[in-house]
């Protein structure tokens, strides 16, 4: 059972209605997905204003020769610092973020290829069919190929769906997302006279916290050269690894 079948079949336990969500009216669907979204939120934006090491995952891709645009991550929203080269290339300065307009100019000046020195971040053409993403353009234009590594901050997560079942963080915070929702659905469907599930959140929070802590969560500010690398390559883990389109 993924997240979002547990989530909903907690919800229906505690709150008395129906396991069954064809058996809810469009109020009470309404009603339980609004507990799961802000459910959700008060675990991103908890109380405690805790920064969760999970919403900065690390973007790495491997460039090819002649193309300047890579697809960046869905829950992308922006690069922490600047991008650094990995591997074989760490010698090299770190790749500084432009406005798009600028790398354009630049572009349209000096459109042949070398080390990239600098990166701007554009949206790909929406027709809205299906999710617009974002993307990554380097200049110059790389005239080979390259180790990119660069730590992001993951974009609002806006709720679940049958498509997008799971938990941010992994199955280790489950638990304390569902404690949230449920806290929730306390204050939606009973008026808010239980704390049970409260109480219950809280104690999760302050728990995932100090798990969070101790793997090293922390407030991250510049890192530039070779210490950013050793960081890169000896502290983190996940990785979204860029894959390749046509320029």
């Amino acid at each position: 059972m993924d997240d979002y079948q547990l989530v909903l079949q907690e919800i229906a336990r505690t709150v008395g209605i129906s396991e069954s969500e064809s058996d809810w009216d469009s109020r009470t669907a309404a009603d339980v997905d609004r507990c799961i979204r802000r459910g959700i939120n008060a675990v991103i934006r908890n109380p405690l204003n805790h920064q969760w090491s999970w919403m900065r995952p690390r973007f790495g891709c491997t460039t090819a020769d002649g193309q300047r645009r890579y697809a960046l991550p869905a829950d992308f929203q922006q690069f922490i610092d600047h991008l650094c080269f990995d591997g074989d290339n760490y010698q090299y300065p770190p790749v500084e973020q432009l406005p798009a307009a600028r790398l354009h100019q630049l572009y349209s000046e000096y459109a042949s290829t070398g080390v990239p020195c600098n990166y701007a971040i554009e949206s790909q053409a929406h027709d809205g069919a299906t999710e617009q993403v974002q993307e990554l353009v380097l200049h110059p234009t790389p005239n080979g190929t390259y180790q990119l590594v660069g730590l992001y901050q993951v974009g609002p997560i806006r709720g679940m769906t049958s498509d997008r079942p799971w938990f941010p963080g992994g199955s280790e915070h489950r638990e304390l997302f569902i404690s949230s929702c449920l806290a929730q659905a306390e204050a939606v469907f009973m008026d808010g006279d239980l704390k049970t599930w409260r109480e219950q959140f809280q104690t999760d929070l302050m728990s995932a916290v100090a798990m969070d802590h101790r793997k090293g969560a922390r407030n991250l500010g510049p890192m530039k050269g070779r210490h950013m690398h050793d960081y890169f390559r000896h502290k983190l883990s996940t990785t979204y690894e860029g894959h390749t389109d046509s320029v």
